[in-house]
């Protein structure tokens, strides 16, 4: 397929519709001139380019096709303003943690042989308290860049599976591997066509979590698509409810049944007035001046339903670890388990997360 210099225009997603086959695919690639960037067989999704832009308008006329997209920007949702060092002297479990009552679960499960995929902004793999967790690593922002340039992605990976080895913090769940994707620049800004490609490979890679603490505020065909087809192969699906601190505002793809969508709280368990709200939401988790891992080797305090959302993968990993579920009856064990903090459901969800109850309730 040519991929030469004058296909100029932006990139395109086109979602075709399910029943087609690769030789029909390939028909329309030909009689439109499009140069294919990224071609996703399995979900039946491609991105692609084209010499004219009016031949996208031209697209949707197709029988082929279910829609076509615009391959728009995505963002962690940290506040970056929240972002503080920390020095540390021995370990310190971080509240967040304590407060999930995960400590008291960790002598019988602890995420063991869990793989939880990150897709974020990359992980430090030489952080002290990561590296023996970090099993893989890919990039989908530039394939040769899949380190962290901007350090939430080693917060996040942090929070779910910091080590429990005498320094720094420990995570949630201390023993699950860290499977990384970096789908995000060093601004914390990616594109839609990124995380497709994160999931997909998350798919392939077979892990059992994808956390993801990021978000769009509209739908998406393929967005859809690809977290069905995650789903359906078994992984748990956790997201970050969104920073707009508005009403009916929880971003995408927190905002699917799908997926397990996550408010954040401070330490005393009120409500972030910075998180998003909505009858989407499932439950919330600490948010706060979180203390984790960052970039070269540090620790950070940071803010965010990003921060949050980890808390809850690393909650489905230490539940997975004690028995293998589906995702709908890890959500429905959590939800049985989870605690009010006296918040209405669009800002709680069940409540707040008691892990070690939910370990009991699988007895």
């Amino acid at each position: 397929m040519d991929t030469g210099s004058h296909y100029n225009y932006e990139n395109k997603i086109i979602v075709f519709k399910k029943e087609t086959r690769p030789s029909q695919r390939f028909e329309i690639y030909k009689k439109y001139g499009l140069a294919v960037d990224k071609n996703f067989r399995r979900l039946k999704i491609a991105v692609c380019r084209a010499k004219r832009p009016e031949v996208f308008s031209l697209l949707s006329e197709e029988p082929w096709i279910e829609s076509v997209e615009e391959d728009v920007s995505v963002n962690i949702q940290v506040i970056p303003e929240s972002v503080k060092v920390y020095s540390l002297r021995g370990q310190e479990i971080p509240w967040g943690v304590q407060k999930l009552k995960a400590p008291e679960c960790w002598q019988s499960f602890s995420g063991e042989e869990i793989r939880v995929g990150v897709i974020d902004t990359g992980v430090d793999a030489n952080h002290p308290d990561l590296k023996d967790n970090v099993k893989e690593l890919t990039g989908t922002y530039k394939k040769n860049l899949i380190s962290d340039d901007n350090g939430h992605g080693s917060h996040v990976s942090g929070t779910i599976a910091a080590l429990n080895n005498d320094i720094g913090v420990v995570g949630v769940a201390p023993k699950a591997k860290i499977i990384s994707v970096k789908a995000f620049d060093k601004n914390g800004s990616g594109q839609l066509s990124g995380i497709l490609e994160a999931i997909d490979w998350c798919i392939s890679s077979r892990v059992d979590v994808i956390n993801m603490s990021f978000g769009i505020p509209n739908d998406s065909n393929a967005l859809k698509r690809t977290i069905q087809e995650a789903y359906d192969n078994g992984i748990v699906l956790v997201a970050a409810a969104g920073n707009t601190g508005k009403k009916d505002s929880v971003l995408f793809p927190a905002k699917y049944e799908e997926v397990i969508a996550v408010t954040a709280c401070d330490r005393r368990g009120t409500f972030a007035p910075f998180s998003s709200q909505g009858k989407e939401v499932d439950f919330i988790a600490p948010g706060v001046d979180v203390l984790s891992c960052y970039n070269d080797g540090g620790y950070v305090l940071m803010s965010g339903t990003s921060m949050a959302c980890p808390h809850v993968s690393g909650a489905c990993a230490l539940i997975l670890s004690k028995k293998r579920l589906k995702p709908s009856e890890v959500k429905e064990v959590l939800a049985r388990t989870a605690r009010s903090l006296g918040y209405s459901k669009e800002k709680q969800g069940a409540g707040f997360i008691d892990v070690k109850r939910a370990l009991t309730l699988i007895d």
